[in-house]
């Protein structure tokens, strides 16, 4: 909305008695201020001196008619402009308008007591209009789409700077080409189709097509503006890169379907018969061989929980899109992951600090592989003859922190800050470094958090949770489902 005292007018007319009574009525107006001209060339040495919003200028001068200065104003400045006519004067009128002029009154109609109002609204309604297409133009030339404003006929009427870059040239020399001139026929023939299908339909229409390897998405938006009605609006945006990284995205889950297959069919069952072949001769050895048999038994183990990590590492990555979340009671999958792993390894002991409180977070079955990973990571991991993990939980308002504290060699404090990394693991370290990156991406994806720290520092900083045989502190930190 134009703000009062905002809108200066420069008032152009050979009459001195017309200027006066018009912009004595005009400045009246608290959204008006007036600069008057006695002719076309003083109207020209004003605008070249002051800021000037809207010219209104009559038709009949000496020197320069209205719509010659019109010609001047426009080509220099692009300022709205109001032309005055005589009374009846339609062919002038006619060709003010085939001219581009913003709009038309007869003088008559103004010079009556009273009736300045409507010049003032014509004043007020050119330049809205005008700084609105303005703001428009502005907009769409500096949008990365090509836009283009073609005829039913196919003729292209308009076009922003987009569009001329795309197809190196300029906005001018597309004006008035047909689209079958710039684009292959079958294209033009295509999003021809769909634009009259918009205008048919009085809707906007959105479809894709390609030219050569490039792949483009389109809407056709009908024009419903005066005498350019039987024309619509095509906007093509480039989705070359969108569309190869869905092709390879679509390639890379069917590979990961193929290795999520391969692990939990093909190399389970194997593990599985060994473990049973383990079984049958575990009466037939001696004390040497039982040895060998308990080292293929924890190999055999140790394989199963990596089919599993890779399982679920396949199904947290499978998809760009966000997990599907459920409620989780947190208590249940903690108490599962114990017993698992307390079954899995014979020497570990699994402690709880305090009760662990019944209450849901966000997830799914996956977070069951974040627990179970931290605590044979605990084991693994663990120099002690008895592996010893505390687990302890604390509840927040809107979120629920649980602390697994192990009590190991710790983290070298050079490799503590990538401990999550891809393919991170010790120099002796028996596995692949997958399950704590596993961990890392589930948690995160369920918008929690997880981090590391030494026992050692937790004690200096005043956590009495904390025992003193060293170790590390794993807090996984997951929001409550409210």
């Amino acid at each position: 909305m134009i703000e009062p005292s905002s809108i200066d007018v420069l008032l152009v007319d050979d009459s001195g008695f017309f200027r006066t009574v018009v912009s004595d009525k005009l400045t009246d107006s608290e959204a008006l201020s007036v600069r008057k001209a006695g002719s076309g060339p003083k109207a020209l040495e004003v605008l070249e001196r002051e800021a000037i919003d809207c010219v209104v200028s009559d038709f009949e001068m000496p020197e320069m008619t209205g719509l010659e200065l019109y010609e001047r104003v426009e080509a220099k400045y692009g300022l709205p402009f109001v032309l005055l006519t005589g009374q009846g004067d339609e062919e002038t009128a006619s060709l003010a308008i085939g001219a581009g002029v913003d709009d038309y009154l007869r003088k008559e109609e103004i010079a009556e007591s009273g009736q300045l109002d409507l010049l003032a609204n014509r004043i007020r309604n050119v330049v809205t209009q005008r700084q609105a297409r303005e703001k428009y133009e502005l907009l769409v030339n500096n949008t990365p789409d090509e836009i283009s404003q073609v005829g039913n006929d196919g003729t292209i009427m308009a076009t922003n700077e987009a569009t001329a870059r795309s197809f190196d040239t300029t906005q001018s020399a597309l004006v008035g080409q047909h689209l079958t001139d710039i684009l292959p026929k079958e294209t033009a023939a295509g999003r021809l189709e769909e634009g009259r299908k918009a205008l048919t339909v009085n809707s906007a229409v959105t479809f894709q097509d390609s030219v050569g390897y490039r792949h483009f998405h389109n809407i056709a938006v009908p024009v419903s503006v005066g005498n350019e009605a039987d024309s619509f609006q095509l906007i093509t945006r480039d989705i070359t890169q969108q569309k190869r990284r869905e092709q390879q995205l679509e390639a890379r889950t069917e590979k990961l379907a193929v290795i999520n297959r391969l692990v939990r069919h093909d190399i389970n069952n194997d593990i599985q018969l060994l473990i049973g072949w383990a079984d049958g001769v575990s009466g037939h050895v001696n004390d040497e061989g039982q040895d060998y048999l308990e080292r293929i038994q924890d190999t055999c183990d140790h394989i199963s929980e990596l089919t599993t990590i890779a399982r679920d590492f396949v199904e947290s990555i499978g998809s760009d899109t966000d997990l599907e979340y459920s409620s989780m009671n947190l208590r249940y999958i903690l108490k599962s992951e114990v017993e698992k792993a307390e079954r899995r390894h014979e020497r570990l002991v699994v402690e709880r600090d305090g009760e662990i409180p019944n209450v849901s977070v966000r997830g799914n079955e996956l977070l069951s592989s974040v627990f179970g990973n931290l605590l044979s990571n605990a084991v693994r991991h663990n120099d002690k003859s008895e592996p010893r993990v505390t687990i302890y939980v604390e509840e927040g308002e809107m979120d629920v922190q649980i602390y697994v504290a192990d009590n190991g060699p710790g983290i070298p404090e050079a490799t503590i800050d990538g401990i999550f990394g891809k393919g991170e693991m010790g120099p002796e370290s028996p596995g692949t470094g997958i399950g704590l990156y596993l961990v890392h991406t589930i948690v995160e994806r369920f918008d929690g958090h997880v981090s590391v720290e030494n026992a050692a520092d937790r004690a200096a900083e005043g956590d009495a949770t904390v025992t003193g045989d060293g170790g590390c502190v794993f807090t996984v930190e997951l929001p409550k489902r409210l």
